[in-house]
């Protein structure tokens, strides 16, 4: 007999994160963007009766949307793994999820591409979201930073 999923700690954990984030990013070069500065805005819902969150994201350069994206997180049945789903403006629709969990006070997830590994950490300290996007290029050993975000609660 399956039992019905409940919700867990992991789950409250992400619904922490639901409203609206203004911020600025420092971004490193890669081959998506040039290095430099941004100013970004996230958004994060409960739904799903809370065995979901989604996220909206807009990052903004020299007064234009340089890249969108759409998110979904949700907590795999084993009741700590995170699993997210993201969507961006530049194209390439995930074929997995990203998956992870939490670590003390940040949520740790990775994913592994033909492109390399992508890394992100978020860390919620009161009304303080940090973002950390981390890559790994196939044929490389360390990860290098990407993104490096500080948001207040709007």
């Amino acid at each position: 007999m399956s039992s019905t999923p409940q919700l867990t700690s992991a789950h409250e954990r992400l619904a922490a994160l639901a409203g609206d984030w203004h911020g600025a990013e420092a971004l490193a070069a890669s081959p998506w963007a040039p290095a430099g500065e941004a100013a970004a805005r996230l958004s994060f819902a409960v739904v799903a009766g809370g065995f979901a969150l989604a996220q909206d994201y807009v990052e903004e350069r020299d007064g234009a949307v340089a890249v969108s994206g759409h998110g979904v997180f949700a907590v795999a049945l084993d009741g700590e793994t995170v699993l997210w789903w993201w969507f961006d403006s530049f194209g390439y629709p995930p074929a997995e999820p990203s998956s992870g969990r939490w670590e003390g006070e940040r949520l740790v997830l990775v994913k592994q591409t033909p492109r390399g590994t992508n890394r992100t950490t978020f860390a919620l300290a009161g009304d303080t979201l940090t973002q950390r996007i981390e890559v790994r290029f196939p044929e490389v050993e360390e990860f290098a930073p990407l993104v490096d975000g500080s948001y207040a609660r709007a």
